[in-house]
């Protein structure tokens, strides 16, 4: 019930975000995350996930981690940013690198 009721005011909220108008170029200023904030250097993460992805949050739970508290989205498998090597764009990651990349805490693609 929680998760539902959740769920709704997300969809309700985003409803509304979208329907305010704004300045193009500060939409864009507040979607770019801040890469001094980085933890460590930009990564190339094979894959982007939601904390809350059942797949994910099992594994963040055996390390003592609470999704709940995951501000941006999870890297999976990420090693170091090279344009040459990764077809995916650079991601800045602001809370953790955990096992060597194997998990990346409060990620966010650069634009």
């Amino acid at each position: 019930m929680r998760l539902s009721i959740l769920s709704v005011l997300s969809v309700i909220g985003a409803g509304v975000a979208s329907a305010l108008p704004q300045e193009p170029n500060l939409a864009l200023k507040r979607s770019q995350p801040d890469t001094s904030k980085c933890v460590g250097s930009l990564l190339c993460c094979g894959t982007l996930t939601t904390p809350l992805d059942p797949v994910v949050d099992p594994l963040l739970l055996a390390l003592g981690i609470d999704a709940a508290n995951i501000v941006g989205s999870i890297g999976i498998l990420c090693h170091g940013y090279e344009e040459s090597s990764c077809p995916a764009k650079p991601q800045c990651c602001t809370e953790a690198n955990i096992l060597g990349g194997t998990i990346a805490l409060g990620c966010a693609d650069l634009k």
